[in-house]
């Protein structure tokens, strides 16, 4: 008889923003994330935080610059000089978040019309390996620097 795996499957992924409203409203607005809710924890070094629902339960935590959350750097998130989109792109450890949609085209524009900056055009890509697909993806810099790919993707059967 198996062990179940305590593993239930991705819950967050987390970014500070230079502007926590303006953020917010970038993600709900533009990309239709529903807002949550928001909290703070002064003694773990959370001014203002901020929790939007990605579509499927899962969630985007988005810190205030002030914050130092877990696993993030004490240097204030807002003071000069502030590295670029792409130096931060450069030197993350998460490269990017996909949201994956049937429209990939629809939420790129979306996105630069809320203000985002093109990584690269949605477009097609043919991959090989153990499962050879047909990828349609496109990338853009959102408001803090962070990777977005927006990608239609096959999906495997379920045996």
């Amino acid at each position: 008889m198996g062990t179940a795996t305590p593993n239930q499957g991705l819950d967050h992924v987390a970014l500070r923003a230079y502007d926590l409203d303006a953020t917010v409203r970038f993600y709900t607005e533009a990309l239709g994330f529903r807002f949550v809710c928001e909290w703070s924890a002064p003694q773990a070094g959370v001014h203002r935080c901020v929790f939007l629902d990605t579509g499927d339960d899962r969630l985007l935590e988005l810190f205030d610059a002030a914050s130092t959350p877990p696993g993030g750097s004490d240097r204030p998130f807002d003071t000069p000089p502030l590295p670029t989109d792409e130096d931060r792109a450069r030197a993350a450890a998460l490269v990017h978040f996909a949201l994956r949609t049937d429209d990939p085209d629809t939420l790129y524009r979306r996105a630069l019309d809320a203000g985002a900056r093109s990584l690269m055009a949605p477009t097609e890509i043919e991959t090989t390996g153990t499962m050879p697909m047909t990828l349609y993806v496109g990338f853009v810099y959102g408001p803090n620097g962070e990777v977005i790919e927006f990608i239609r993707r096959p999906h495997p059967k379920q045996g």
